[in-house]
């Protein structure tokens, strides 16, 4: 799955080339395979006023406020890594991917990549990319309203593939995004919550941690 868009000019100037709302973009199985070889594709935008978008009840803090028009995200709650999400296990999985989702929402609320940038592959230049841009988004004066992104395994079975590393096949929901300068949305991107697309995501397991290394299609099917 791929969620990316040219966002526009904000901040005076600067282009976002791709918000790429998954980590590392899906390309053929040969580009997932090497990370650096992941590639983009356009999605539609929309002018939907912003809305906000709240964490989940439990790691909600009582002075934290949702991104809006009016201003970015205050006192967002930092991502927790739970011990379950360091064994090497289909539940350990599990809670590692919703940890990474909740360090990309992070990132995406404030502007601080260094939770998801902990647990990317180095050789993920698409996510390192992706990561890079939230950055200069918040060096240019402009933030995020939602971004949240759930993923699940979808097979009960999870092994190491032939070359040593872990492909599930996972699916997704997503609560949409959008992009604020000035007080005025600049790009946005619709809610999925169908969570009928499947796709792979590539994650190794090495000394106690797991690492996310990219995400590609399923053999056969078309990249979005």
């Amino acid at each position: 799955m791929v969620r990316s868009n040219p966002v526009g000019a904000v901040g005076g100037g600067l282009v976002l080339a791709a918000l790429l709302l998954t980590g590392c973009a899906p390309g053929d199985d040969g580009a997932a395979a090497s990370p650096s070889g992941a590639t983009t594709s356009a999605t539609s935008t929309s002018t939907t006023p912003a809305t906000s978008a709240e964490p989940a009840p439990d790691v909600t803090p009582a002075d934290y406020v949702p991104a809006s028009l009016d201003g970015p995200a205050q006192n967002v709650p930092k991502p927790v890594m739970p011990a379950l999400a360091k064994e090497e296990s289909r539940e350990g999985a599990q809670a590692f991917l919703d940890y990474w989702s909740d360090a990309k929402w992070y990132a995406y609320q404030t502007g601080d990549t260094s939770y998801a940038r902990e647990i990317i592959s180095p050789h993920c230049e698409v996510c390192m990319g992706e990561l890079d841009e939230i950055e200069k988004l918040y060096d240019a004066g402009a933030w995020a309203v939602g971004s949240r992104e759930s993923i699940s395994l979808r097979d009960n079975e999870f092994v190491r593939a032939v070359d040593g590393i872990y492909k599930p096949v996972v699916t997704s929901t997503y609560e949409g995004i959008q992009i604020i300068d000035s007080r005025e949305l600049v790009h946005a991107e619709n809610p999925d919550g169908s969570s009928s697309d499947s796709f792979l995501v590539y994650m190794d397991y090495a000394a106690g941690d797991w690492v996310y290394i990219t995400a590609a299609p399923l053999p056969g099917s078309e990249q979005r």
